[in-house]
């Protein structure tokens, strides 16, 4: 597999010929350090497909993939959903903020 880096400010990182008739863009966008140390990357990518039997030879292109922490795909609409929850949590978790535990007074009676 060939694989071409890209300079700064390009729109993908690098490119992958991964056969004659097709190519894979990426770009990584950020990653974050979780609990325990997990990094969770971002990262758009985007393939080019070619018809080299079609005359003249045809180019299509497939919507972007966005992937998540290396193990998730995703679409834009889904990265919008995935993003407005996990907002959604941050909130939650912020509102909750640390309640300290008070045990219950128990008497015997």
């Amino acid at each position: 597999m060939r694989e071409k880096k890209y300079p700064a400010g390009h729109r993908w990182q690098r490119s992958s010929v991964v056969d004659e008739e097709a190519i894979d863009h990426e770009r990584q966008i950020g990653q974050v350090i979780g609990v325990g140390n997990d990094v969770v990357r971002v990262r758009v990518a985007q393939r080019e497909d070619f018809d080299l039997l079609a005359d003249p030879v045809t180019r299509r292109v497939s919507d972007a993939r966005i992937t998540l922490g290396e193990t998730f795909e995703l679409t834009p609409v889904q990265a919008r959903e995935l993003a407005a929850v996990l907002l959604e949590a941050v909130e939650h978790a912020e509102s909750a903020g640390a309640v300290p535990w008070k045990p219950r007074l128990v008497s015997e009676g």
